[in-house]
């Protein structure tokens, strides 16, 4: 993996695909109206759950595959509990499961060229990660403290992107990008039945990020702002409410993007 960014080319939009946790699920239905549309994806950047549907989409998985892939995998099949010490799950099982889902494609493989942002916990900063094995990426991207056991690789600790930069629309910008379109997962909402200690890390780490939000102002050239503030940010059983309303906030944006595009 390597720290830093590449510019890219092709005429199209660069998607940046935020944090939010489960909800995150609604970036495939967001990539499925782009791709219903011929809206050409030129660039992702992603942070954790982001990251993780964005190299989906960037080793050559379809929105429509995403989507049943979300709708028949349960919990089991991404979290190995263990015994608390560095965190509550060891993070091997979706380690192994990204490097299936991506054909453990390293990033200059990829059909989409991606950037994935994490925190590297030792310097106590924002990160890039855009060479090297892309499932390690995701892995890092997405270990929210307390949670997932920290990614460890080359002398750094890595944990959530989403720690210091959950919607990077910055990165997407020094990377040169012409149309940004950002998919922010802070929807403001009342959640219940915080049961567990996995839940309530979560939904803190949630509200974490919606508070930083607030002091980093998220400057795309299009902002679609799904209403998944009800929905928990750990809830499995929820792929289908979630993808619905990616779907209908990216379709609302649709004049704004083709408006974008026609001018270039």
């Amino acid at each position: 993996m390597r720290k830093g960014g590449c510019s890219v080319g092709s005429k199209g939009v660069t998607l940046v695909l935020g944090a939010g946790g489960l909800r995150g699920l609604t970036h495939i239905g967001v990539l499925k109206i782009l791709e219903q549309e011929n809206i050409p994806v030129k660039e992702i950047v992603g942070c954790s759950i982001g990251s993780l549907i964005g190299s989906l989409y960037a080793a050559g998985m379809r929105p429509a595959e995403m989507e049943k892939l979300a709708k028949c995998l349960h919990r089991r099949h991404w979290i190995d509990f263990i015994v608390p010490k560095n965190g509550l799950v060891a993070g091997q099982r979706v380690l192994e499961m990204m490097r299936l889902l991506t054909k453990r494609k390293n990033f200059a493989d990829l059909d989409v060229p991606l950037a994935v942002v994490a925190t590297d916990l030792y310097r106590g900063q924002e990160v890039v990660l855009d060479e090297g094995p892309v499932a390690e990426a995701v892995r890092a991207s997405i270990s929210v403290p307390g949670i997932f056991v920290p990614y460890t690789a080359n002398g750094t600790c890595y944990v959530d992107g989403a720690v210091v930069n959950p919607t990077p629309v910055d990165i997407a910008q020094r990377r040169g990008a012409e149309i940004i379109v950002a998919v922010d997962l802070s929807g403001v909402g009342t959640v219940n039945n915080v049961n567990n200690i996995f839940d309530i890390i979560i939904v803190a780490v949630d509200i974490m990020e919606r508070e930083l939000k607030k002091h980093r102002l998220i400057h795309g050239d299009v902002l679609i702002q799904p209403q998944v503030g009800h929905i928990l940010p750990s809830d499995f059983g929820k792929a289908d409410e979630l993808i619905s309303l990616g779907e209908a906030a990216a379709r609302d944006s649709l004049p704004q993007i083709r408006e974008l595009l026609t001018a270039l």
